[in-house]
């Protein structure tokens, strides 16, 4: 009984360092808007970065494991054909088959 005490802990321990190990990577949201400055009359994106996190590798959106700068260099950031929906959410959100993942209400909430 105190060995599967030990090893039911012992797991416990690792599933909550893993846990703070995810947790630790990075925001739970980013404002798009005030992180790349971009402009517009639409709401802010408050991306749901730890939502992805917990859905994806970091190296699907990052340079590396560890996060860093993003695979896709964001350079337009107005109007509808900006970098954000033709190089980086969209084309994911395609991929993933992601329900109304091209929906303006989607990401910009009032």
């Amino acid at each position: 009984m105190k060995k599967l005490l030990t090893c039911l802990f012992a797991a416990g321990m690792l599933a909550g360092t893993s846990a703070v190990v995810i947790a630790s990577n990075g925001p739970e949201t980013i404002n798009l808007k005030e992180k790349f400055s971009v402009t517009g009359k639409k709401p802010a994106v408050i991306f749901p970065h730890r939502t992805h996190q917990e859905k994806l590798d970091c190296t699907n959106c990052h340079s590396t494991d560890k996060g860093g700068p993003l695979k896709v260099k964001i350079e337009k950031t107005t109007g509808m054909s900006n970098d954000f929906h033709k190089k980086f959410c969209w084309p994911c959100h395609v991929e993933r088959k992601v329900p109304k993942g091209k929906s303006c209400s989607t990401c910009h909430k009032k």
